[in-house]
């Protein structure tokens, strides 16, 4: 009976003794851990994710994937083994045929491919991550699979791209030159000029793989001649040194890349307007002949660039400090007649200059010039003398007339000062009921607007009915007979100048003033600006060159292009028509900042 009560003794204490030594067991750990960390620091290892993205292209030679490997922080895992198989739609794997590398002439080369079996590629990414393989044959219907079969830092990774994949829409591609050039220097030897290309990553499933490096990108001038041609860097840039004679001579022009685009990626251009300049030399034509300078003396000069002679402008002649004669320029050549005042024969040295009167040209160095003159002889003395007698004479019984009150021209009422304005005013109210004359005039300068039509109209049973025209002569000048309406509009318009209406004014003599498109569209532009605010605005005044450097550095394309296209009009050699205007203003970027209250 005691040995029974021993054994269930024993059999009860089993149970507690596994428990008190698990707990002994646990809170030795922590002892055990620092045992083994005076020794040695644990080594914890930690793996990471890896991601494939790959695109596939389906030409007539074949197939090419294209594809980069990344870890979960977006770097690049080179070195790496990706596996490529072909799968039917049925999920049977497919033959796959020779392999061979592609895009031979980027400037990495791919890593070599390799066929496994008859059913599967190997290919190692570069130090890129960036792996491509060409299948030397169609491949057919199937889905690519990728893998990645991971490595001591990194798990494996699966992608799939379907092959109907590759008729997805071209990527977009952006062309731009950074930064854009204004002036060309037709005097240095080369040129230098980058553009940079950028692949919208919206849109469409080729941009996520289309590289930006080894793309052919052309420059081009406004008459289409190619002048140059490279190749984009890694960074998607390309960089042109053209030699200064690919150019064509001063004057204004464009300059224009074009990328033709490729399997994967669209077409892409960019226009943008330069001047190219040139410095002007100056030269005598002949020694200059001795003369008297109060008759004038006859100096030939000969007005060249390193492109050839010049047209336009004028060469300037000083003495000291005072403009003492001028010439214009045509056909590389001026006359200057100077003519000054000399006591005595002698040599005078005078100074030539050329003056621009184009963006085209820029003024060299001053031609130093030393003239023989003829000092004036007695008799020319004496007829000085009587001369300067006669016009005393005229002054001093001048003062004794009594002043005559001047006489008041009708012209003057019709060309004032220019106001700055496009407005219809009232010179003198007519004492009738009907008739209106006067002129039609240039809001800035005041010149008239010969050709300018005037159109009075009222409402009629269906719309605006014309009730009288008219057509400004050469002079400006007009006649309008019709009688006053006061539901009546009148309608100027002109070739080169922006149509004004307003209700018909009281009889009478008018003046009309007109501002040209090109001004129209440049205080558009201000007035956009001011109200947009920085980086727009500047001081003292925006200008078109301005805002599409801002937009550039702000990325905005639709603000640097439609300030592009305002430069090229309110500065280009094209008429600025009706329909160029409307556009322009039609297109002005909305969501500016309105003026503060």
């Amino acid at each position: 009976m005691s040995r029974s009560r021993g054994a269930q003794a024993r059999a009860s204490s089993r149970p507690l003794c596994t428990l008190v030594a698990l707990l002994v067991l646990l809170l030795s750990a922590p002892v055990t851990a620092q045992t083994r960390g005076s020794g040695g620091a644990i080594r914890i290892q930690v793996r990471g994710g890896a991601q494939i993205s790959a695109a596939a292209t389906i030409e007539p030679s074949g197939t090419i994937v294209r594809g980069e490997l990344l870890d979960d922080a977006g770097a690049a895992v080179a070195s790496a083994t990706i596996t490529l198989r072909a799968i039917a739609e049925g999920g049977a794997a497919v033959n796959l045929p020779t392999p061979s590398t592609c895009d031979a002439t980027a400037r990495r080369s791919r890593r070599s491919v390799r066929l496994v079996g008859t059913d599967a590629y190997e290919v190692q990414t570069d130090d890129r991550g960036a792996f491509c393989v060409r299948a030397g044959a169609p491949i057919g219907q199937a889905s690519i699979k990728l893998r990645f079969e991971g490595d001591e830092l990194r798990d494996p990774a699966e992608s799939v791209v379907r092959l109907d994949a590759a008729d997805a829409p071209l990527a977009r591609t952006i062309l731009r030159f950074e930064p854009a050039p204004d002036v060309i220097d037709l005097d240095r030897e080369t040129v230098l000029l980058t553009g940079s290309l950028r692949v919208d990553r919206t849109g469409s499933s080729r941009s996520n793989t289309a590289r930006r490096e080894g793309l052919a990108i052309r420059v081009e001038d406004e008459r289409g001649e190619r002048i140059a041609e490279g190749q984009t860097g890694g960074d998607g840039r390309v960089r042109f040194e053209i030699p200064s004679a690919s150019f064509p001579g001063p004057g204004s022009g464009e300059l224009r890349l074009r990328f033709e685009g490729t399997a994967t990626l669209a077409k892409a251009t960019t226009t943008q307007p330069i001047v190219r300049r040139a410095e002007v030399r100056l030269a005598l034509a002949h020694p200059v002949d001795a003369g008297d300078p109060e008759d004038g003396v006859g100096i030939d000069v000969d007005v060249t660039t390193s492109r050839g002679p010049v047209t336009g402008g004028v060469v300037e002649a000083l003495r000291g400090s005072e403009s003492v004669g001028a010439g214009t320029v045509q056909g590389g050549k001026a006359h200057v007649i100077a003519s000054f005042a000399l006591e005595r024969a002698g040599v005078v040295p005078l100074t030539l200059r050329y003056v621009p009167a184009a963006p085209f040209y820029k003024s060299g160095a001053n031609l130093q010039v030393d003239v023989n003159v003829k000092g004036p002889g007695v008799a020319r003395q004496i007829l000085i003398a009587i001369v300067v007698l006669a016009v005393t004479a005229w002054i001093v019984f001048g003062w004794r007339r009594a002043p005559m009150p001047p006489k008041k021209d009708e012209d003057d009422e019709a060309h004032p000062v220019p106001s700055g304005r496009a407005g219809v005013e009232v010179v003198r109210a007519s004492t009738g009921q009907g008739g209106y004359r006067g002129a039609v005039l240039d809001a800035h300068d005041g010149t008239p607007i010969a050709g300018a039509r005037l159109v009075v109209v009222a409402p009629a049973f269906q719309g605006d009915g014309v009730v009288a025209r008219a057509t400004a002569d050469e002079r400006g000048s007009f006649v309008l007979d019709v009688p006053y309406r006061s539901d009546a509009r009148l309608v100027i318009e002109a070739e080169e100048h922006s149509r004004y209406e307003q209700a018909l004014p009281p009889p009478g003599v008018l003046r009309v003033a007109l501002i040209t498109r090109r001004r129209t569209l440049l205080e558009r532009l201000v007035k956009w600006a001011r109200r947009t605010g920085a980086p727009f605005d500047m001081q003292p005044e925006p200008t078109p060159g301005h805002v599409r450097r801002a937009a550039f550095r702000a990325n905005n394309a639709e603000i640097e292009s439609w300030a592009r296209a305002l430069e090229q009009a309110a500065y280009g050699s094209s008429v600025v028509d009706e329909g160029v205007e409307a556009s322009l203003l039609n297109d002005e970027p909305r969501g500016g900042r309105k003026p503060a209250a």
